[in-house]
């Protein structure tokens, strides 16, 4: 399990994710898998890590695995599944976010055939989607340098 430092950081760690909008638990999970060994953890373990029950746990497992933060494992010869944090785990957040980004800029251009050319309201839209756009295109760029740094 973890030491103290340990707990500390995963304590403050998550603290800060839930700041930026992260629900308390999946931060706190989170930040506890980020420490985690090898393997993981159970979501029993998870709870003995935390101080709360695998129930409490339950909700954030399931929204990490499917925010793609976390996935999900069996162990051979284990009958739980096991959560754990691949070190890639923020670019390939990062990679499919781009796809989410493509479409809400898709969405913006269609809004904007449906205010006055010129208004503010265009004028907001335009620029969002300007913006979406641009990140659509450099994001995986990013994502590609970052992955390169990376290799030996």
């Amino acid at each position: 399990m973890t030491t103290g430092a340990a707990s500390e950081f995963v304590e403050g760690f998550a603290l800060e994710l839930n700041q930026s909008g992260m629900q308390r638990m999946a931060a706190r999970v989170f930040a506890a898998l980020l420490v985690a060994p090898e393997n993981g953890y159970t979501a029993r373990e998870i709870g003995d890590v935390l101080g709360v029950s695998a129930a409490a746990v339950s909700g954030a497992t399931a929204y990490l695995t499917r925010m793609g933060l976390a996935v999900r494992r069996r162990v051979t010869g284990e009958r739980v599944d096991r959560y754990n944090v691949l070190g890639t785990t923020w670019a390939e957040v990062m990679a499919a976010e781009t796809k989410t980004i493509t479409s809400l800029s898709a969405l913006l251009e269609e809004g904007m055939t449906q205010v006055d050319a010129g208004s503010a309201a265009h004028e907001r839209l335009t620029a969002t989607r300007d913006f979406f756009s641009y990140m659509a295109v450099e994001m995986p760029k990013l994502v590609d340098r970052w992955h390169e740094s990376r290799q030996p």
